[in-house]
């Protein structure tokens, strides 16, 4: 049997970093009903240390 996963969008693990264009590490669990449109997701990146705070769009990040 598959684990269940809610439904929503599904965010990616990483994204570039637009200051330093290291990676960033999604850093925020998902909510139990899934990620939804005006969700706010946190990355960090772990060259910089930046923390990207992304409002989630209609069709993810």
């Amino acid at each position: 049997m598959e684990p269940h996963e809610p439904d929503g969008l599904r965010l990616p693990e990483h994204i570039v970093c637009v200051d330093c264009g290291g990676r960033c590490h999604l850093g925020s669990y998902p909510p139990h009903e899934g990620w939804q449109p005006g969700d706010v997701a946190f990355y960090r990146c772990e060259d910089c240390l930046d923390r990207w705070d992304i409002v989630i769009g209609d069709d993810g990040v």
